[in-house]
């Protein structure tokens, strides 16, 4: 086994990402470059330059075709979540190089492989009373998640409280793949209702979007390369960042990823 750093780890990413967009246009299924990865495209051409991963984006009843059939057409490159492999410790999915491993954040904790974020985006109802109770109950089973998947100490006594002492100690027994399964149900609440709007009820940011910014797609350039990106990606965007050609503050130009990767050179 050999670390894999930073320059090989973004090209092995790009190489999955490669295999993503030619699988996806051969078989007619909308993806695109989604979050810091079209940030990046937009606002530099390829990766932010203190970023390291790549996100792309489907709606839901994209990534449900490309959940059944990817795995079938692909022996090193395979799509995991929650739906197709119950111990999978993430709400949303990702495609992963099978021939090298990835532990986040070190050896103690998810082992997985080199791989690229597919996040799913769902039907948001038209009421927004009724999207912010979706997104306080993504919030609340996120913040149990996070705790258990990153074994982040739980149980702290707290002698004025002893209910809530039983309660941590009870959600510390559980699974985190109990509250991805928690926050995916959420997530499809509307998934068979016809709305205007598409929400991002799977991570952290709270977004209703009209799906008119998905009615079409267009090219755009990372890292010399053409990808998917929707019509309206100047206002998805904004959505996620307001004004997201203005860059952070030099002390937030950081990567907020914790990980070792490694390939096996036997494979």
């Amino acid at each position: 086994m050999r670390e894999i750093l930073l320059d090989e780890l973004k090209k092995t990413q790009i190489e999955i990402l490669d295999v993503v967009d030619t699988f996806c246009r051969e078989n007619n299924i909308n993806y695109w470059l989604d979050s810091g990865t079209l940030l990046g495209a937009i606002r530099h051409g390829g990766y932010i330059p203190w970023d390291d991963d790549i996100d792309i984006g489907m709606l839901r009843k994209d990534y449900d075709i490309f959940l059944k059939k990817f795995n079938e057409k692909n022996e090193r490159y395979k799509v995991y979540s929650i739906e197709n492999n119950k111990n999978f410790p993430y709400p949303f999915g990702k495609v992963l190089d099978t021939h090298t491993i990835l532990y986040e954040p070190n050896e103690q904790g998810v082992k997985l492989s080199v791989n690229i974020d597919v996040f799913i985006y769902d039907n948001a109802p038209n009421d927004d009373k009724i999207i912010n109770k979706m997104y306080k109950k993504r919030d609340f089973y996120n913040k149990i998640y996070h705790f258990l998947l990153y074994k982040t100490k739980l149980y702290n006594v707290d002698k004025l409280n002893p209910v809530k002492n039983t309660i941590k100690k009870i959600c510390s027994k559980i699974s985190p793949c109990f509250f991805c399964r928690k926050i995916v149900k959420n997530s499809k609440k509307y998934m068979y209702k016809e709305t205007d709007w598409v929400g991002n009820f799977l991570c952290v940011t709270k977004i209703k979007a009209p799906k008119e910014i998905f009615d079409e797609y267009v090219e755009v350039n990372f890292e010399g390369k053409n990808y998917k990106a929707p019509i309206g990606w100047d206002r998805w965007l904004t959505c996620f960042y307001q004004n997201y050609m203005e860059l952070p503050p030099i002390d937030k130009r950081v990567s907020h990823h914790l990980f070792k990767a490694y390939i096996d050179e036997n494979l």
